[in-house]
């Protein structure tokens, strides 16, 4: 998959705009389908035509699930056959333990070139989203193949996944046009994710990579997994603030998929709450609550839940490793519920401590998501010596320092937000402060940002 470096960034942006520009109001979304097929053709080659092929099927399979709803299983099965391909034939090694030279990505060349394109799983859930919505009678199927083509091929929404409804997102294309509001605000969420990406989410996979090379072990070893808990934050939720503010360009609201601060959540449901939303959305919305309407004792709630996260488990892979991260996070949260955390006395303490709880255990987590096998966890984890390597803290206080003192200041700027969107905040602040964090965001960028090509990790699954 090649990577996506910011002059495809600015070449998007810029020939939207002048695409868009050659269309009258009401029909303005062509545009941004247009470049949407042209960029999704630099990044994929002549694989964008098994991509048409895919949206030509889902095209006519909504008229098909229509008329004959008994017959979903169909339909749904033939959706999904790209993707299970993809995933049946993923040896699961999505995450490399090489030297700090190295690449840490595997290379995807071993996927099957013929369904290994970014963007797969995007396309296969809204489409599956979209087919349902069609059973239930909530929408019609969509007459307009361009239509349909845009929703399933939106270049911002395809490179940075946030999942949305067909109507909902159909609505916003049919909405688009380009203002200087929404050019204003934009440019900020580019800005702000560019920051997290080139001053943080860089550093964080270089310091991974060396922790990930050393002879780190025993419970220092948790600091591996603190740092990629970080990183993974980092890197996924800059693309969506990128490719959030290029839509904003368009008028095209992309829902979030991060609730501001969510890695200081205080338990693991708090957690979920706030943390890849639409993903988490879609499992509940077409998965969870169908199966516990039909549980009216709600005495399968919880076998409902630990089935809700296999699920999950088995989209990153289907490996025994996933499958116990699935196990392990449902359990979490099943815990929880039995515990009642939210009752416990002394709620500000609670929330506090509860900060740290949720740390140590998420780090432990992750490092069972990126261990190639669960043994070699157990040993490096469990029986070796708990020691940093030589000089580790010397040798990167640099990227450490930075890495810490970015942080902080994007920590800050969340806490100022509030609940609010950096961008609305950021409107409602005075001249003086919205420019004074301008200048700061761009002169950290230009004057230590790692700049380079960027790759959404998030991307391969």
């Amino acid at each position: 998959m090649p990577k996506l470096d910011f002059l495809v960034l600015v070449l998007y942006i810029l020939l939207s705009v002048l695409a868009t520009s050659f269309f009258k109001p009401a029909h303005k979304w062509k545009g941004l389908l247009v470049t949407s097929l042209l960029f999704y053709t630099y990044l994929t080659g002549m694989q964008v035509l098994v991509i048409m092929g895919f949206i030509l099927m889902v095209y006519c399979l909504a008229f098909v699930m229509k008329k004959y709803p008994a017959r979903s299983w169909l339909v749904i099965t033939l959706t999904l056959a790209p993707l299970l391909v993809l995933k049946l034939t993923d040896s699961g090694l999505h995450f490399l333990q090489e030297n700090p030279g190295g690449q840490v990505f595997v290379n995807q060349e071993k996927f099957r070139a013929l369904f290994q394109f970014i963007g797969l799983s995007y396309f296969t859930f809204n489409a599956l989203g979209y087919l349902i919505d069609v059973k239930r009678r909530y929408i019609q199927p969509e007459d307009n193949l361009a239509m349909l083509a845009l929703y399933l091929l939106y270049f911002p929404c395809a490179v940075s996944g946030p999942l949305h409804r067909a109507k909902y997102l159909m609505g916003q294309f049919r909405q688009a046009r380009v203002t200087d509001k929404g050019m204003a605000k934009g440019l900020r969420l580019i800005l702000l994710g560019i920051f997290k990406q080139l001053i943080l989410a860089q550093r964080a996979s270089w310091l991974l990579q060396v922790l990930l090379a050393s002879n780190l072990g025993g419970i220092c070893f948790l600091f591996a997994g603190l740092v990629f808990f970080i990183y993974l934050y980092l890197n996924f939720s800059s693309f969506i603030d990128i490719f959030q503010g290029v839509s904003k360009i368009f008028n095209v609201e992309l829902k979030d998929n991060f609730r501001n601060r969510i890695y200081l959540a205080h338990s693991r449901q708090d957690f979920w709450s706030g943390w890849h939303i639409t993903l988490n959305e879609w499992f509940r919305d077409y998965f969870f609550f169908p199966l516990a309407k039909s549980d009216r004792s709600r005495r399968y709630t919880n076998v409902i839940l630990l089935a809700t996260f296999l699920l999950i488990a088995m989209w990153h892979g289907l490996t025994n490793v996933f499958l116990v991260w699935g196990v392990l996070n449902a359990c979490w949260i099943i815990i929880e519920k039995k515990v009642r955390v939210q009752q416990l006395p002394w709620p500000a303490f609670r929330r506090k401590a509860g900060v740290l709880y949720h740390l140590f255990f998420a780090s432990l987590l992750a490092l069972v998501f990126i261990s190639p096998d669960l043994p070699s966890l157990y040993n490096r984890l469990l029986m070796t010596d708990a020691a940093f390597p030589d000089n580790f803290f010397r040798e990167n206080l640099n990227t450490l320092t930075v890495l810490a003192a970015g942080f902080l200041v994007l920590d800050w700027l969340y806490a100022r937000a509030g609940q609010l969107k950096f961008d609305d905040y950021l409107d409602n602040r005075p001249v003086f402060f919205r420019w004074g964090v301008y200048i700061f965001l761009a002169l950290a960028i230009v004057s230590i940002g790692v700049i380079d090509a960027i790759n959404n990790y998030y991307t391969q699954f």
